[in-house]
């Protein structure tokens, strides 16, 4: 029975199993969104999987042996509902497709304007300061209250983390 089945992939690996997926001409999903992130002390935006280890792919277990699919690299297996495999219902996949392709899904994992961080390292390591603003692509600009009073330092991006 044609259907979508979820598979479960090893780490970080859905991109290489949709690829070999779609080289075998299986129709695949990887739902992504677009995480802006801190990497190497820059300010970064990269898709990740919405799922993480989790991939959509569509077929026909009676035409296409399962071994095909659980023989690609980075597949780990096929996920089963009390031992059998179930499709996923269409109009899961569907509605997933369509949302995603109207509005792209946006995770942030930097701070914002007001959110408290914390300092990991110089010499105001393990005070708490309020993100301010970015200053520039490395650093940020911080509010910390030193001896009642409110100061403004800028610091590397990879010297505080958001609480």
């Amino acid at each position: 029975m044609l259907g979508w089945y979820l598979l479960y992939c090893k780490g970080k690996k859905e991109a290489t199993a949709r690829a070999h997926l779609e080289q075998r001409n299986l129709g695949c999903f990887l739902p992504e969104a677009e995480v802006e992130c801190i990497k190497r002390g820059k300010r970064t935006k990269e898709m990740v999987p919405l799922f993480p280890n989790y991939l959509f792919v569509r077929f026909d277990p009676f035409q296409t042996p399962i071994r095909t699919v659980l023989s690609v690299p980075g597949v780990s297996s096929v996920v089963r509902t009390d031992g059998q495999m179930v499709p996923v219902d269409t109009s899961l996949v569907v509605g997933l497709r369509q949302r995603l392709s109207q509005s792209p899904c946006t995770i942030s994992e930097l701070p914002q304007a007001g959110d408290k961080v914390e300092i990991l390292d110089g010499p105001f390591a393990s005070l708490n300061a309020v993100f301010c603003e970015p200053d520039g692509a490395t650093r940020s600009r911080l509010l910390l209250n030193i001896l009642g009073n409110q100061q403004h330092i800028a610091l590397g991006n990879l010297s505080i983390r958001r609480l």
